[in-house]
């Protein structure tokens, strides 16, 4: 590593204050491994993808939730008798603890201290946690189901999780997806099926939607080079999907370039990477 990349590292750093997050000391020590394990070309490239990578930590969530709710409607707002709340998983992972589920109960808490939700019914008896149980639900006419999610990225597991509410006989302008982030590919299905969703953040492609032709092509070759000397699984290449997110959560989705989440050997040794899931 350079002197001029350690300082463009520590003005990124900086830009973003990223210090202010109780975890930095130890991204920072994890980032400064991977650049003792890759070449000076290699990281420009990380470096040029830290400039547009976004962290948001545990002690951000509740301003973020408060945010996102106060984008919904307030024609919807004052109509709504009753918020039900729904983790955006597959069937077969219902049992799993999914992101989804593990944010429903910090939303529907901090929905309770927001003075003009108060005549709507929220509380926890409100949060279904199952399919079985969700094909019960019976939504009347000013009742809403709420999906609940961190992160929305290609958008597979929303399409059947929505495929799936689908056959319940809900109708899907019923439905209002929340979500801290959102990647462009999640958001397309989105808006091809018509639901209403509110967010944080939106995540684009980290290389395609930023670069083009042999610009694009050379750092794509690049990023494929470094994982296969890290070791990575193929399935993770350019993240999950090839989602090629740069977003990092409470726990680091599997869209983000395995770069920053996947542990990874080196002559034989087994590191963690900086932003882990």
């Amino acid at each position: 590593m350079t002197t001029k990349q350690l300082l463009d590292y520590q003005n990124i750093i900086k830009t973003k204050g990223w210090k202010k997050n109780p975890l930095h000391k130890s991204v920072e020590k994890k980032m400064f491994q991977l650049f003792t394990n890759l070449n000076k070309i290699e990281i420009d490239l990380i470096l040029e993808l830290l400039e547009k990578f976004t962290w948001i930590g545990n002690n951000q969530y509740d301003k973020k939730i408060l945010d996102i709710f106060r984008k919904i409607e307030d024609k919807l707002i004052k109509k709504a008798e009753r918020f039900y709340f729904f983790p955006v998983v597959k069937p077969y992972d219902s049992h799993k603890l999914k992101s989804g589920l593990s944010l429903i109960y910090p939303v529907v808490g901090i929905l309770n201290y927001i003075e003009y939700l108060d005549h709507i019914d929220k509380g926890g008896k409100n949060i279904i946690t199952k399919y079985k149980s969700l094909r019960k639900l019976k939504l009347k006419e000013n009742e809403f189901l709420i999906l609940v999610d961190d992160f929305v990225g290609s958008g597979k597991t929303l399409e059947t999780c929505i495929k799936t509410i689908e056959s319940y006989k809900i109708p899907l302008e019923k439905l209002i997806l929340i979500s801290i982030a959102i990647h462009n590919d999640g958001l397309n299905l989105v808006n091809k099926k018509e639901i209403k969703a509110y967010y944080s953040h939106i995540e684009k492609k980290g290389i395609t939607d930023y670069f083009f032709d042999e610009e694009q092509m050379r750092r794509k070759s690049l990023m494929k080079l470094m994982e296969r000397k890290l070791k990575f699984k193929p399935k993770f290449s350019l993240g999950f999907e090839e989602s090629e997110a740069l977003l990092s959560l409470i726990r680091t989705p599997n869209n983000t370039f395995p770069i920053f989440w996947h542990e990874y050997y080196y002559r034989e040794t087994l590191h963690k990477a900086p932003f882990p899931r």
